[in-house]
Order: structure tokens, then C-alpha cells, then sequence
């Protein structure tokens, strides 16, 4: 009767009784080709109690050791925040970065380079961090970098950006264009039932194709599969290459990255479907992972999980990118009433992994809360920065879920997602509700009308804003000089009854409310430091444009 706490599961960080740094870099993209003159690296001086050295020393010390040593802290002077930046190639020794300095906490510094040190190689080239503060004591932490040889010029090429989590894909030609994934996993079956099928598909405002097949194996004719991906290129569609079936068959995988991978519409394969709720070995995706990138080190790979915490860093090192399929509507999230047992941390399935709803909590709630805990996986472990894509619940109803979502809900899912970091969006399953496509086609005017949502998540990261008089009220901004994108979320069924204000961060100057993009146009400027509303529906969502004190720099334009 007592729950067994299974094994993989991440525990509380084992915290410092000091202050401590923890020093990192990375490439801001995921890899540089031949022909780009620079590049750049992303160094992180984080202040952390779980990983690092001791910040904070006692001068006479000069204790360089590891944090578990417990030095003493000590006040530092301005200057003593400051750190000298060297970066060196370690094969030739050759100094990337000379003369620069960062801060002691200081996130996302980015650091331009020349590519002129670097041979063109499909093997990552080390590179040595060094900072040095002014007492003399060094910190020091490696990357590799990728340096890729030049591949054939028909070819697509996707990058991720570290630094925001976009992609970055090239075809037919020198430039990079930024790309954000709203989509469906699509129905193979559907697809097959009508020749216009596609057509249809692409014209509600989606811009990737990810076929889904029932069967195992490859599950397609092969020239059907050409076809279909030659009309997607005509359509403008990007493609997802599912391989949920045969991505641990080495067979199978070779024939269809050979396939895919020189195509001007590839833009990234997916390996592992639900992994963790299958019980896939754990170290099956990063295996995969190894063998499609020494075919095919030009596009990045994904998988997606299901599970809140069970062997994630496991899986997710087998992966560029983490999508999270968390469906918590019209399901019994504490008894399973397809297996007739109860959902706990040792059996049951309930559709939706120790997902919570209560009055407090809703059942919205959870997708916010699984990404945010997934986030604080990486900072916990210090595993690499890898952009996370949410899969929404927009399928009817079948199995754990009782009904379909509301179209409201749907919004909701959506934009709550991209609150918490999401950069990208995959919903499951199409064909579905009418009333469901329809608002995901009409959402899609959000991400695409002008330099809509989908161009602003592609240069700024989500900043949350605080929230007053609603405790369910989800709110984020991304400024990008003088205009500000503003969501707000109530994830809550009831109606917010009264004021509600969304107070933001102290040197942004509210000019005015500039239009609205959804929902409600009820916003009004507050002290030119704040938006306020009476009342919120419930499962109501706002996407606002803000006019703020600040230089136009052209990005948000809708």
C-alpha cells in the first residue's frame, strides 16, 4: 500500500552554506560553417548555492577549492565583482578572446570571436575559459565548438540559437532566417485519405509537417513519403521526421536520415516518443543521437517526454531539443480509471504524470509548473542549455480524457508554454475538433502577422511579470526597445472578480496600450509602471502590445 519511489528520480539539490559562482560557456549557436568571419560565446558568472567554487573568501586565504571546504565569507568592493575574460582555442593555443571582463553574476554576456583560428572539422574543437579576479585566483571552465565542414549547397541547414532557444535554418541560399515551430503531429492515415489533404492542412497558418504513422517499422511507401515532402517544399512546409518506431534499428534509421537529410525543407528528425513512459532504455535516445549525427550533423534532433521526473537527464542527453506532452484536462489525475488503480509515484497511469488540480492549483497549472521544474533540472545539474517545445492537448476525446478542450483552453496551453520558455509548439492530434483548428488557425495570425509573437520569442527571452489581485493570473513581457509584448493568462476555471494588475520591473515607462493582438482590449496604463483590468473570464488570455519610453528597434511591428 506504501508508494515505492522508483528509481531516476531528481532530488533536492544539495545546497552550500556559502556563496558560490558557477562559471560557464557556450557557442551561442549550435554549430558555424566556412564563409561566417565571426561567431560567438555565451559566459554565465552565475551566483549559485549547488554548483561551483567559492565566491566569497576570506582574503587571506585565497581558498581555491571546492565549495564543500566551507570558506568564510567576506564584503567585496565593486571592483572585486569584476572578472578578466580570456578565451583560448586549445589546439593551436591561440587567444579567442583576449581582453574582456564580465561581472560575478552576470547571465547571457555574449562575446564575439573570429572564426579564423578554426579548421573546419566534425569534431568539436576545445575551448578554455578562464577568469581571473583581482586577488589572482582563476576560474575556469570548457565548450566544444562546432566548426562544420561545408555541406552540399541544395541542402537545408538548422542551428539552434543557445542564447534564445530559437532555430536558425538556411536554404537555398547564404542567409539564416529564424524559425518558430506551430504545428500539428498530423495523422498519416488522414493524410493519405485525400490528396488535398496537405493543401488544407497548410492553409490554416501551420509551417511544419510531422507525420505521424500507427504501425511499427517505417510504416510508409517510400516514394509516397517523397511525394508528400515534395509538395510540402512547394507549400512552404518545414519537416519534423518522426522515427518513434525504428529509432533504435540502425538499419532503419541510416536509410531514413539518407533520405531525409539533403532535402531544402529538412529541418529537424524526432527520435523517442514518450521514452520515460514506455521504459525505453535510458541511454537508447542518446545512442540514436550519436549514430544520426555521424550521418547527419546538420539538423538537430528532439524527442519528447511524458514523465514529470524520471531518468530526464538520461533521456535529455539524447536530444538537442525536449518536448513536454502535458494533457491535464478531463482526466482523473489521482486514479486511474482505465487500470483501476491509483495514480501515485509507484503505478498507475492517469494521462497526465503527477499532475496536480485543486481550487489553488488548476489543472492549467501544470504545464507552467513542468517546464519551470524541467528548467531548474538544468540549473540543479548543470546540464546544457537545450530549448524545450510544448505539445498541447488538442485532441478529442479518448482513453484517461473525457472531453476535449475548450478553444479558450487551447489559447491558454499555448501561451502559458511560451510564458515559461517554450520555443516552440507541436500540438497533438490532427484531424481533430473543428472548433479546435479553427482557433489554432486563428491563433496562428498571433505568431505570423507581421513580426507577430513568433519574431519577438526569437530575440528575447520571456521575462514573468508580477501579479496582483489574481492568484491564477499567468503574466509575461518581451521588450525589444520601445514596444513591449505583454500575456496574460487566467489558467483558472472561475472568473477573477475585481482589479488586476500586472506590475512591471522599475525602469520601464508605460506610454500606452498600442493594440491588441487577443482578447480583451479592457487594459488600461497605471502609473505609467503598470496594466490594469477588472475582471478576467475564466481561461481568458490576452496578447497585448505595449508602447514603452525606449529606442524603436523595428520588431514588434503588428
Amino acid at each position: 500500500n506504501g508508494e515505492v519511489i522508483p528509481e531516476g528520480r531528481i532530488g533536492p539539490a544539495q545546497t552550500s552554506p556559502i556563496q558560490l559562482i558557477d562559471v560557464a560557456i557556450r557557442p551561442r549557436m549550435s554549430f558555424y560553417l566556412p564563409g561566417e568571419k565571426s561567431g560567438s560565446f555565451i559566459v554565465d558568472t552565475t551566483a549559485s548555492r549547488v554548483h561551483g567554487r567559492a565566491w566569497d573568501v576570506d582574503p587571506a586565504l585565497h581558498d581555491q577549492s571546492d565549495h564543500r571546504t566551507g570558506t568564510i565569507q567576506a564584503t567585496k568592493g565593486d571592483d572585486e565583482e569584476t572578472l578578466t575574460v580570456r578565451v583560448t582555442h586549445r589546439q593551436s593555443g591561440l587567444q579567442i578572446i583576449p581582453h574582456a571582463t564580465v561581472r560575478f553574476n552576470e547571465t547571457g554576456k555574449e562575446f564575439i570571436f573570429s572564426t579564423e583560428t578554426f579548421d573546419a572539422s566534425y569534431a568539436p574543437q576545445a575551448v578554455i575559459l578562464e577568469l581571473t579576479h583581482v586577488d589572482g585566483r582563476i576560474f575556469r571552465a570548457t565548450t566544444g565548438l562546432y566548426y562544420l565542414p561545408y555541406p552540399r549547397p541544395t541542402q537545408s541547414i538548422t542551428r539552434f540559437d543557445t542564447l534564445y532557444g530559437v532555430l536558425h535554418v538556411r536554404s537555398n541560399g547564404p542567409a539564416w532566417q529564424t524559425t518558430f515551430p506551430y504545428t500539428f503531429y498530423l495523422s498519416g492515415d488522414w493524410l493519405a485519405s485525400d490528396s488535398g489533404n496537405l493543401k488544407r492542412f497548410q492553409n490554416f497558418g501551420f509551417n511544419v509537417l510531422h507525420i505521424v504513422h500507427g504501425g511499427a517499422g517505417i510504416g510508409y511507401d517510400l516514394d509516397q513519403l517523397d511525394t508528400w515532402f515534395d509538395e510540402a517544399e512547394k507549400l512552404g512546409l518545414w519537416i519534423m521526421y518522426d522515427m518513434r518506431w525504428t529509432y533504435q534499428n540502425t538499419g532503419y534509421v541510416r536509410s531514413q536520415v539518407e533520405r531525409c537529410k539533403t532535402r531544402s525543407n529538412m529541418l529537424l528528425y524526432y527520435t523517442a516518443d514518450e521514452p520515460d513512459g514506455h521504459e525505453d532504455d535510458p541511454d537508447a535516445p542518446s545512442r540514436s543521437y550519436a549514430f544520426i549525427k555521424s550521418l547527419d550533423p546538420y539538423h538537430p534532433i528532439s524527442l519528447c517526454l511524458n514523465c514529470q521526473n524520471y531518468y530526464f537527464q538520461n533521456y535529455t542527453a539524447g536530444t538537442d531539443i525536449i518536448l513536454a506532452d502535458i494533457y491535464p484536462l478531463g482526466t482523473n489525475t489521482s486514479y486511474s480509471t482505465k487500470y483501476r488503480t491509483p495514480c501515485n509515484h509507484t503505478y498507475g497511469d492517469c494521462g497526465c504524470d503527477n499532475c496536480l488540480t485543486s481550487p489553488t492549483s488548476p489543472a492549467l497549472a501544470n504545464i507552467p509548473a513542468r517546464l519551470d521544474l524541467w528548467s531548474s533540472f538544468r540549473a540543479q545539474l548543470g546540464l546544457p542549455h537545450k530549448p524545450i517545445w510544448s505539445v498541447p492537448q488538442a485532441f478529442t476525446q479518448q482513453d484517461f480524457w473525457t472531453r476535449t478542450p475548450s478553444p479558450r483552453e487551447l489559447v491558454a496551453m499555448i501561451l502559458l508554454s511560451l510564458n515559461h520558455g517554450a520555443k516552440g509548439v507541436v500540438m497533438w492530434l490532427y484531424p481533430t475538433a473543428g472548433e479546435i483548428v479553427g482557433v489554432a488557425s486563428e491563433f496562428s495570425k498571433v505568431m505570423w502577422a507581421g513580426k507577430g509573437l513568433g519574431a519577438v520569442l526569437s530575440v528575447v527571452q520571456a521575462v514573468a511579470v508580477p501579479v496582483s489581485g489574481a492568484g491564477n493570473v499567468d503574466a509575461a513581457m518581451w521588450r525589444v526597445g520601445s514596444r513591449m509584448m505583454v500575456t496574460a493568462i487566467n489558467a483558472g476555471e472561475n472568473k477573477v472578480k475585481g482589479k488586476i494588475r500586472l506590475n512591471f520591473e522599475v525602469g520601464i515607462k508605460i506610454k500606452g496600450l498600442s493594440h491588441v493582438l487577443w482578447g480583451s482590449g479592457k487594459w488600461k496604463v497605471e502609473d505609467g509602471r503598470a496594466l490594469i483590468k477588472t475582471n478576467m473570464d475564466g481561461v481568458e488570455s490576452c496578447v497585448l502590445v505595449v508602447d514603452v519610453e525606449g529606442e524603436d528597434k523595428g520588431v514588434i511591428t503588428t
